[in-house]
């Protein structure tokens, strides 16, 4: 009689706890949660593309940030500045022998002055030659012996003092001509030295200064090439963690399929008594305590899952807003690689540093105009100075017949009336006056040598060697300048391909962040799942099974557990109910087959 009625009360058991009345919420929420875990999948797919996506754009980013900014310290970008240093110290010696040529333009000048003091004085000595002249012919005229005699000699000298006017004349106009070359290659070397008077920095310090900025531009472009790594480092670690919540989301899903499965077997099990259809049933109380061995389990491995999925989640969501944040910050740096001035599409720094060396060029390229006016005006003072030498030599022969001329003349006016003292006194006035001439055409020869030598030692020597420096300048600026373009072109190159591949990648966060969201719903699917599992146990009887049952439920569902987080809450819910040793071994995981080994 007993044993009739446990039967008929395991039956009653069975029909209120599993009843469709109390089955049918945990079968409306199982079927949500197997749509769920199907569409969930999709979408996160959808999401591990685009993280895909995100990671080679990253990656192209910082390669081509880090290549631009390689580009400013590669080895070219030490030769620029090695080349800068040595322009610089050739335009050290370049301002020096520029000191000389001033110097020697001032004995030039010197030089000329005398001549032109002296050609002035020639000038003088004839005007009043003339009038010496002018005299003895109306002297002679006014005489009434020896006339004859003397009149050729004062026509004679007349003819002499008008060669020698002439003469004088050219000689004056000729000194005056070299003199404004040399007033102008004077003016030039003035307006150069004037430069550096009213402030103008020296050719050198332009090309130290432009060295100093490029050595800082370099420094700053390391820099930031290391800030661009430091941050892109830290999206990368954020792209692998998001990567890591969607292999966790793919193992929450098979784990969601695995409890899915023992579901439907626990439905079998309270309609039919058999765990498969092919299997012995349980029979009594056997059956209801095996029930709710399967439903306390799933409540355990659900409420791991549920802990598990949604911290995993969560941290998927800080790995984007830390993306978001770095994104930002990564813009920055990339758009601190280009110029303030939109209008030229972007620059980079090194750009800058292009502006600046064309001002150097300007002003070195002023440089040799200066050079090539003083070089021209200085020919121009030879060609001038040429003839001024044979003049002098001119001067000294008609300095030469006027003494004879004058000393003719006194020795003819002694013979006239026991001596004509007019016509000696004029005779040794022109003798006087010629020696003057002499002495000043000397004059006029000395300050023409010198200025002649000053300008051979000017055109032989000092320009050459400034024409030489100022060549092997340029030479090297040139160099210099034609790197800083390539390596100024290579920024822009890169910094372009950065730029676009960095262009939208925060609206890509935003979607990948909004794809992130159905973590939401399914934590929310397994808690209802978890609700109504308990309300399926709490109508069960709380009694241990019995041994031979357990054995035979572990053996059933040990093979459905796959990953190691949920084998150990398998094992944890049948410790203490009388397992054999050999079998608990057994179900032991390998260390190898852990939770963090399929994330990492």
């Amino acid at each position: 009689m007993a044993s009739s009625t446990a039967p008929a009360q395991t039956i009653e058991i069975i029909d209120s706890a599993l009843s469709d009345a109390h089955t049918a919420p945990l079968r409306e929420v199982l079927t949500l949660v197997h749509q769920w875990n199907v569409s969930s999948e999709a979408v996160y797919l959808g999401a591990g593309n685009d993280l895909q996506t995100l990671h080679r754009r990253i990656g192209t980013v910082r390669d081509s940030i880090r290549q631009s900014t390689e580009a400013v310290a590669s080895t070219e970008g030490d030769q620029v500045e090695t080349l800068l240093s040595e322009a610089a110290s050739t335009a050290t010696q370049l301002e020096t022998l520029a000191g000389e040529r001033s110097r020697i333009l001032r004995v030039l000048s010197e030089g000329v002055v005398t001549a032109s003091e002296g050609a002035s004085a020639v000038a003088l000595v004839f005007r009043l030659l003339d009038y010496v002249v002018l005299v003895a012919r109306t002297h002679v005229e006014g005489m009434t012996q020896a006339r004859d005699v003397l009149v050729p000699f004062t026509e004679h000298v007349h003819e002499l003092v008008g060669s020698g006017q002439t003469v004088a004349r050219a000689l004056d106009a000729r000194v005056r001509t070299v003199q404004g070359h040399i007033a102008e290659s004077r003016a030039i070397d003035a307006r150069v030295g004037g430069r550096a008077l009213v402030g103008e920095a020296s050719l050198a310090f332009q090309f130290r200064s432009l060295n100093r900025r490029l050595a800082q531009e370099r420094d700053a472009a390391s820099t930031t090439r290391e800030a661009a790594h430091r941050s892109f480092s830290v999206i990368r670690d954020a792209v692998g963690g998001v990567v890591m919540g969607l292999q966790f989301h793919d193992i929450a899903r098979q784990r969601l399929e695995h409890t899915l499965t023992n579901l439907e077997r626990l439905f079998l099990l309270a309609e039919t008594g058999r765990l498969t259809h092919d299997g012995a049933p349980f029979e009594g109380k056997s059956r209801l305590l095996t029930i709710r061995r399967i439903v306390e389990l799933e409540i355990a491995q659900l409420t791991s899952l549920t802990e598990l999925y949604e911290t995993k989640m969560g941290e998927v969501h800080a790995n984007l807003d830390v993306l978001a944040v770095e994104i930002v910050e990564s813009s920055r740096l990339l758009s601190s690689l280009f110029s303030d001035d939109a209008g030229n599409g972007g620059k980079s720094a090194i750009a800058v540093l292009e502006a600046e060396a064309t001002k150097v060029r300007h002003r070195f390229e002023r440089g040799e105009d200066d050079r090539r006016q003083i070089a021209a005006s200085l020919h121009e003072c030879v060609e001038a100075a040429g003839p001024l030498i044979a003049m002098t030599d001119e001067l000294a022969s008609l300095e030469h017949t006027l003494r004879l001329a004058g000393f003719n003349a006194a020795v003819r006016a002694a013979h006239v009336d026991s001596g004509d003292e007019t016509i000696g006194y004029i005779a040794r006035e022109i003798r006087e006056q010629a020696t003057v001439a002499k002495s000043q055409a000397d004059l006029v020869r000395e300050g023409i040598e010198m200025a002649v030598s000053a300008t051979r030692e000017l055109e032989g020597t000092i320009l050459p060697q400034i024409a030489t420096s100022e060549t092997w300048i340029a030479e090297r600026f040139n160099t210099a300048t034609d790197i800083l373009s390539r390596i100024e072109a290579a920024c822009l190159d890169k910094l372009r391909d950065a730029a676009t591949n960095a262009r939208g990648l925060d609206e890509r966060i935003r979607t990948i962040a909004s794809l992130m969201t159905p973590h939401v719903e399914g934590c929310a699917l397994m808690r209802q799942t978890i609700d109504q599992l308990r309300v399926i146990r709490d109508g069960l009887p709380d009694e241990a099974i019995t041994p031979e049952d357990a054995l035979r439920l572990h053996s059933l569902l040990a093979g459905q557990y796959t990953m190691a987080e949920e084998r150990a809450i398998f094992e944890a819910s049948f410790r203490g109910v009388g397992l054999p040793p050999a079998v608990q071994a057994a179900a032991a995981a390998p260390a190898s087959d852990d939770i963090d080994d399929l994330l990492f």
